[in-house]
């Protein structure tokens, strides 16, 4: 039940005869769901219904869309002209990735966090060195700061009162303060279907809904909102419907944010191990030391492994630099299949290639990187 589809989207699904229903569509009774389109209204049975509506953006209170001067990540993308100025309300991924790439191709950015920090997700490392680079490419930020007012500003302007008196004055306002399962007026409550915070489908380990044979993926339950972790949820959806095996081990879910340079991660931030009582290891290893970074020059970044310290076990993995999205799936590999630092460190790694760092940061945490000064170490993440 979709209101588009994309042609690829659509070709698959008819390639494997998918009916596509389009309209609007509410649970009913169990296993029972009525699609109201532009044809009227018909209702479907099913043995085992899922629910994959996602999430919608939320806006703070007094801001209303209009396409060209508030908008979201979804208008910003379609926007009849490059706005001269932009203040992005929000310092989390999709708020750093608009505010980079709109920096990159000449808007004056102005970026609004309300926590003291940005990406409040990532490693705290990862968070300091981000704003560092974000500063370099001319973006301004103030975290701490609070959006307190929105008003006409002067030839069409949007003016923003910040809080401690500050006003703003740009042409478009990127609101980016989050999203919220889209799980209204889908026909919950007629069956009973328990709920979360925020709104959010409540899902076992197996992802079902409270109610027998309904089912719920995606940003709708609110576990991760990452496009990747609802396809996999999806497909181990499917294979739990048919009886079959399925991985649903949720705890090496990587994650990218495509920032200049990117950030990604997977597993526990030192802060979050230490929270979980561990004593903790880390091993790090800079870019500027490494050979195919420096032939690339692509001499900004790091990477950070987190491990216990009693069973050097892989906890978690951070890493800041060009490429950091495609070397993060060794280690989301180290940590699903519960390998330790020694693992990483013993693969003999390919040279000269950027993957090589990972096994350089492992060797870190031992303690036996021999293409480190001890000083390049303590500065790896400065």
């Amino acid at each position: 039940m979709v209101s588009q589809l994309t042609g690829g989207v659509k070709q698959l699904l008819q390639g494997r005869k998918v009916e596509i229903l389009r309209g609007a569509g509410t649970l009913s009774a169990p296993g029972r769901i009525v699609v109201t389109g532009a044809d009227g209204a018909r209702e479907i049975a099913a043995e085992n219904i899922l629910l994959a509506t996602g999430a919608v953006a939320t806006l703070p209170p007094g801001f209303t869309l209009d396409g060209e001067r508030v908008i979201t990540s979804q208008e910003a993308l379609d926007l009849s002209h490059q706005p001269r100025r932009l203040a992005v309300l929000g310092g989390g991924v999709v708020g750093v990735e608009f505010a980079c790439f709109f920096a990159a191709i000449g808007t004056e950015v102005t970026l609004i966090e309300m926590l003291p920090r940005l990406v409040p997700a990532e490693d705290d490392e990862i968070a300091q060195a981000l704003e560092r680079e974000m500063k370099k490419q001319k973006v301004t930020i103030h975290t701490n700061t609070k959006v307190e007012g929105l008003a006409d500003g002067a030839d069409g302007a949007v003016r923003l009162t910040l809080s401690g008196g500050k006003t703003l004055e740009v042409d478009t306002v990127l609101v980016a303060t989050g999203r919220r399962p889209y799980a209204e007026g889908l026909g919950l409550e007629t069956l009973s279907i328990a709920r979360g915070d925020r709104g959010k489908i409540v899902v076992n380990d197996h992802l079902q809904t409270s109610v027998r044979g309904i089912y719920a993926i995606g940003d709708v339950t609110d576990i991760r909102q990452l496009a990747h972790f609802a396809s996999a949820q999806g497909k181990a959806a499917v294979e739990i419907i048919a009886g079959h095996p399925a991985q649903t081990n949720w705890r090496a879910v990587p994650a990218a944010t495509f920032t200049s340079p990117e950030i990604a991660s997977v597993g526990l931030t030192e802060r979050e191990a230490k929270a979980e009582g561990r004593e903790v290891k880390i091993g790090r290893f800079p870019f500027r030391a490494h050979g195919r970074n420096i032939a690339d020059g692509e001499l900004t970044g790091f990477v950070k492994l987190v491990a216990d310290a009693t069973t050097d076990q892989v906890l978690g993995a951070h890493i800041f630099g060009a490429k950091a999205s495609e070397l993060i799936h060794e280690c989301a590999l180290a940590i699903a299949a519960d390998l330790n630092l020694h693992d990483l460190a013993q693969a003999i790694h390919a040279h000269p290639t950027m993957m090589e760092a990972i096994g350089e940061a492992a060797e870190d945490a031992e303690g036996l990187a021999i293409h480190l000064m001890r000083q390049e170490v303590r500065a790896a993440a400065r």
